[in-house]
């Protein structure tokens, strides 16, 4: 007679680790693994237009073995070798179901998602809708359920392989940017950021609006790969931004060694009297310096911006000057 599911025949042993993790293993056990699912999720794309859009979410598997405890080697070498390599799936995801949740302007409206597996090692996409309505815009954190089963353990006996499968889950945090409805958008932007580099960033913001806005400051949303270098300050002040006029915000930003070199979605929060602002504009890092046309442009349209505003205070210091000689 062949034994059935081993908790019927066998009984199982618990042993706690000071990891946090129990070990559970049948009698018959030739071998246990050290080791459970590691799930991460990123976005490529954390910019969210207004209205409705599809947010894509990539999933990752960190998860690694630690350790292969042998416990017995009584029994044939087939059933032996088979038990070592079906223990190695312990850090697999099975039957995964991913759940989204909305939060502020944003609501979800694609149900719970389901694929099969994750194992170690791989990378899964998972899409939902999104309805975005209109707000103040800014960093949000959307939270992913994820519900999965595991495998705590796997007996092999007579070529007959029975798993062990508990269910576990976790909940992650997925940020994005809501956009903002406002008159200011980036016309562009110039920097010379590199894997592992720190370096400055500046973008050209203009007011298209009919009003003009007072006492701006303007502050860059930093998210992995980037973060900031320490030596600038985390807020760029614009002053006054006319309508139909630029400003220019600067920052000095570093870049961690291992960020791919790709295309990133950053954002700029603008501070004013009239309101708060999201601007979001996207960032390709290179091996380079970037382009000399794009940098060119950049500094024609600082030198436009500089120019501008000594133009102005030569105009108010006539202007002054004038009615002074009237008095």
């Amino acid at each position: 007679m062949k034994p059935i599911f081993p908790l019927l025949c066998a009984f199982a042993v618990i042993v706690s680790l000071g990891c946090g993790e129990d070990l559970i293993f049948f009698a018959d056990d030739h071998y246990k693994a050290v080791g459970m699912p590691e799930i991460v999720a990123s976005v490529a794309d954390p910019s969210l237009d207004a209205g409705e859009d599809v947010l894509v979410v990539t999933l990752a598997n960190n998860g690694r073995l630690e350790e292969l405890i042998p416990i017995s080697g009584n029994g044939s070498k087939e059933d032996i070798s088979r038990e070592m390599a079906e223990e190695t799936h312990s850090v697999d995801a099975l039957d995964i179901t991913a759940t989204l949740a909305g939060a502020g302007p944003i609501r979800v409206d694609s149900g719970p998602q389901h694929f099969e597996s994750l194992p170690a090692g791989a990378l899964a996409s998972v899409a939902f809708n999104l309805t975005v309505s209109g707000g103040e815009g800014g960093g949000i954190s959307l939270p992913l359920r994820l519900d999965y089963e595991r495998q705590v353990d796997v007996s092999v006996s007579d070529g007959e392989v029975s798993p062990l499968l508990l269910p576990d889950n976790v909940t992650l945090e997925v940020k994005v940017l809501a956009p903002s409805f406002g008159p200011l958008r980036v016309l562009g932007m110039k920097s010379d950021l590199a894997p592992g580099k720190s370096g400055d960033l500046m973008i050209v913001i203009k007011n298209d609006g009919a009003e003009d806005l007072h006492n701006c400051s303007a502050t860059l949303e930093v998210a992995p790969p980037f973060r900031w270098d320490g030596t600038g300050g985390k807020e760029s002040f614009l002053g006054y931004i006319n309508s139909g006029a630029l400003a220019v915000a600067a920052f000095s930003v570093s870049v961690e060694g291992d960020a791919a070199l790709q295309e990133y979605q950053l954002g700029c929060r603008v501070n004013s009297r009239e309101g708060r602002f999201l601007l979001s504009f996207p960032l390709a890092l290179d091996a380079g310096d970037g382009s000399f046309w794009q940098q060119f442009m950049i500094a024609a349209v600082v030198f436009a911006v500089v120019a501008g505003a000594a133009i102005i205070f030569i105009k108010r210091k006539d202007l002054l000057r004038r009615r002074r000689r009237r008095w």
